[in-house]
């Protein structure tokens, strides 16, 4: 079962609506409209709600990538990949950037946030893991 099908209703339809916008556009262009829905949710949420909207902001990633099927040859691709919450493709995403730390360096030159974002994806997701719940 994919994360899609556990999301409630009104964020499947949030999904469904992102992924009828990005089908069309090429990998750089959902990543730096992905970017931008994280940079809004956090300049608009308060800040005790960060690792909320992270958390939400990963799951849309990771639903939005189900859907787009993930391609590993794009940098930025890879870079969403190594944030979503499907174990197979960040570790696939991080062994590659692993193996060509250039990956890195192109994801901070298309988004010099890159960085930041995710230390913060890393950070909010050791204090409050998702899967915790799963595990009981």
């Amino acid at each position: 079962m994919t994360l899609y099908e556990h999301l409630p209703a009104d964020i499947r339809e949030v999904v469904d609506a992102y992924v009828a916008d990005l089908r069309p556009q090429p990998w750089r262009t959902r990543f730096r409209l992905l970017i931008d829905l994280l940079q809004e949710k956090l300049e608009t949420g308060a800040a005790a709600e960060h690792w909320r909207l992270l958390q939400q902001w990963t799951g849309i990633v990771t639903a939005i990538l189900e859907h787009l099927s993930p391609d590993s040859s794009v940098v930025e691709c890879l870079g969403l990949m190594s944030v979503s919450f499907n174990d197979q493709w960040r570790a696939q995403a991080l062994a590659q950037i692993e193996r060509d730390p250039t990956v890195l360096d192109r994801l901070v030159a298309i988004c010099p946030d890159w960085g930041d974002i995710v230390e913060t994806v890393v950070e909010t997701n050791q204090r409050r893991p998702i899967k915790s719940a799963r595990g009981r």
